[in-house]
């Protein structure tokens, strides 16, 4: 019977957040080891998929844990979180193995302190201690970006096909089936095409009519015999590094024609829709006021900025600030992360005097902390399970919350982030979203999936943060140029940096690239 070791790790980053991600970030989401991989995890996401896809298999396989570590989308990892990481990896794959096969889901986008590429890291560590004879297939967000390092490591990558992310168990399922193919013969070879790109999150939704063709192409590709996986990497735009951009990702079996071709035709038609992938957005009084002046409730407004989704450390002020100084009938609704706040409500009591500096302290580079004064209503923890956007039987934990009133504002603080793009967050506190004038979103797009059924109205609002849309505002430092929208480009086959081949490549080389 086959041996299949299961693994996940994941983080997404946003590289301009100042908080760092560590180790305890990663235990509040749950680590499992071993046997509790499954036992714990089993049904969650892109494992559950890996889990069901191994047992559909013609013939018998055995899963077996090896580590489990999330984080939801944040900062760097500190230098010990990621040698924590690693560790584990290792210690848990000579503890567990022999192995015929790896499943390994990942994000794509987890970056370090002294690293910007600790995906492609860990994939070579398990080439490193295992040897090149053992398949690897890794799955990843198509947010993701991917590198020659991760592409030399991994026999096959197989990423999300909706944005919002409503697939992670599909994908799952996909990659084992990949997998299964592997070990009955088939041949992987890669066609992988770089193209000089970043877009707003905001546009991003793939069954929109802008981006439909191009992931209804990629999925009829994938039904093909001879193609083993397909993908559209949307590469978020808040990492710092070489070679950022959007990348077409095509993996046949045993023929590298085919898949260069269909990367190519795949790249020219992303790169086709660039000039329509904008929006509108609203400062935050423009915000506020435009919602006040629509008719009916809940009007949504998406501080994509500051999304705790994309990695943002969710305790952005603009917003808040702009809703206190006015009168807003029907009442509005928002949260912010906050531990010192959630900790001073604990000594308050319910229906006492709520008087605290709130917000700006995470991200004390794009905002500062204003004093809300107010009543605290109740003191709750916020739990519960994310099916949706982002999460697929996910528990979700963000500390104690503490509801407080100022004014016509309901504001919910939270101890750690979490998911800002589902009514769950507030409903999981016993406050319903659908009862109030103005809602608050911290998510770009991700958000529709759940909130834009019952939206009378979805407004964008535009305020500073390390998740800005706003790229030419953001201090890149370390990118490729020219990268539009930053810079004017009609032919992107001429750009000197983007990266078009299927060379599984050197150690050496791969880390160059990535550094």
């Amino acid at each position: 019977m086959k041996k299949i070791a299961i693994i996940q790790i994941c983080q997404e980053t946003n590289g301009f957040n100042p908080v760092l991600t560590t180790r305890s970030d990663f235990e509040s989401f749950g680590v499992g080891l071993g046997a509790d991989v499954l036992t714990k995890f089993g049904n969650t996401g892109e494992i559950a998929g890996f889990f069901e896809g191994i047992k559909h298999w013609p013939e018998p396989a055995k899963p077996i844990g090896i580590v489990r570590a999330m984080a939801w989308p944040g900062g760097k990892l500190s230098v010990e979180t990621k040698a924590w990481l690693i560790h584990m990896l290792r210690e848990q794959l000579h503890r567990n193995g022999p192995y015929d096969g790896i499943l390994f889901s990942l994000h794509g986008a987890l970056q370090a302190e002294d690293e910007t590429d600790v995906d492609g890291n860990l994939l070579e560590t398990i080439r490193t201690d295992l040897g090149p004879a053992i398949p690897v297939v890794a799955t990843v967000d198509l947010h993701a970006h991917i590198t020659r390092r991760m592409l030399t490591n991994a026999n096959a990558i197989v990423a999300y096909h909706t944005s919002p992310h409503l697939d992670q168990r599909q994908t799952g399922l996909r990659a084992a089936h990949v997998l299964e193919k592997i070990l009955a013969g088939a041949r992987p070879e890669y066609w992988h095409v770089r193209l000089p790109m970043i877009s707003i999150s905001e546009v991003q939704m793939t069954a929109s009519a802008l981006l439909a063709p191009v992931w209804i192409k990629l999925r009829a590709l994938e039904r093909r015999r001879k193609i083993l996986s397909t993908a559209v990497f949307m590469t978020q735009g808040w990492l710092d590094m070489p070679e950022l951009g959007w990348s077409v990702l095509v993996t046949s079996d045993a023929d590298p024609s085919l898949a260069k071709i269909m990367a190519e035709e795949l790249a020219q038609m992303c790169w086709e829709r660039r000039n329509a992938m904008r929006t509108e957005f609203r400062s935050a009084p423009e915000s506020v006021a435009l919602a006040l002046a629509c008719k009916g409730k809940p009007v949504i407004i998406a501080d994509g900025a500051d999304a705790t989704n994309s990695g943002a450390p969710g305790d952005s002020t603009h917003l808040l600030r702009e809703m206190i100084a006015q009168r807003i009938p029907g009442g509005a609704l928002t949260f912010m992360v906050d531990p010192e706040a959630v900790n001073y409500a604990k000594t308050v009591g319910t229906d006492g005097s709520f008087s605290f500096p709130v917000g700006g302290k995470r991200d004390h580079i794009f905002s500062s902390p204003v004093k809300v004064t107010g009543t605290l209503k109740a003191i709750k923890p916020v739990r519960y399970i994310l099916s949706g956007h982002g999460g697929d039987n996910l528990p979700i934990d963000m500390g104690m919350g503490a509801i407080v009133q100022t004014k016509d504002v309901m504001l919910l603080l939270v101890e750690r982030p979490g998911p800002g793009s589902t009514p769950m967050l507030y409903r999981c506190a016993g406050l319903e979203p659908k009862d109030f004038k103005i809602v608050i979103v911290k998510s770009p797009s991700g958000f529709r999936a759940e909130y834009q059924p019952f939206a009378t109205r979805i407004i964008l609002s535009d305020c500073p943060g390390c998740a800005s849309p706003r790229y030419a505002e953001l201090p890149f430092r370390h990118i490729n140029r020219p990268l539009w929208p930053l810079d004017d480009i009609d032919d992107w086959i001429s750009v000197p940096w983007i990266y078009k081949n299927n060379k599984r490549e050197s150690k050496e080389t791969c880390n160059k690239a990535a550094n």
